[in-house]
């Protein structure tokens, strides 16, 4: 349940002599995105981290030459619905026992037609503390090769993102759980 699932939680990092290309590409799109330091307590700053991680992905696939993604509010219900769950019932995967699968959850919110075969990805993250911010949420995603190819597809067209306050396990800081539901109709 936890293959390839990108977690960060209370991770330092100490920066030794200039910043590589990665990481330099990675502090221009905070900079350039309102909110990405932001660390979630309540509902309106939770919607300002949503947009702040909308920027960040977006501003991580023009940077690499990618078409950016459209917000779906159809995949956006879906992901807001897998983030909480997973904090609620403190698991931490695309698919928990007695769960839907994400083709099941995009066909509650109807961004999956009956008879339709859209093309569906998912990337899941959580922090706490300084990690639960957008910045540090989407660069998880940008440093782990799986998270990275689906963030970067040229296939996809929309994105649903889901954010919610907490973690799948009890921490001590302020904790976010991550859910990006990518698809193309």
């Amino acid at each position: 349940m936890w293959r390839n699932l990108a977690i960060v939680c209370a991770i330092a990092t100490i920066p030794y002599g200039a910043p590589s290309a990665s990481e330099a590409s990675q502090l221009h799109a905070a900079r350039a995105c309102r909110d990405a330091n932001l660390i979630a307590a309540d509902a309106k700053t939770r919607q300002r981290a949503i947009k702040a991680v909308l920027c960040l992905v977006n501003q991580e696939r023009g940077t690499h030459g990618v078409a950016v993604l459209h917000t779906s509010k159809r995949l956006a219900r879906a992901a807001a619905r897998h983030s909480a769950a997973m904090v609620a019932r403190g698991y931490f995967g695309h698919r928990f026992p007695g769960s839907s699968e994400l083709r099941q959850r995009a066909r509650r919110t109807g961004y999956v037609q009956a008879r339709s075969s859209p093309l569906l990805g998912e990337t899941l993250a959580w922090g706490c503390g300084l990690s639960a911010s957008p910045a540090e949420l989407v660069m998880s995603f940008m440093n782990s090769p799986p998270h990275r190819r689906t963030m970067l597809s040229r296939r996809y067209r929309d994105l649903g993102i889901g954010f919610a306050l907490g973690a799948p396990v009890a921490v001590a800081d302020q904790a976010a759980m991550l859910t990006l539901n990518f698809g193309r109709r």
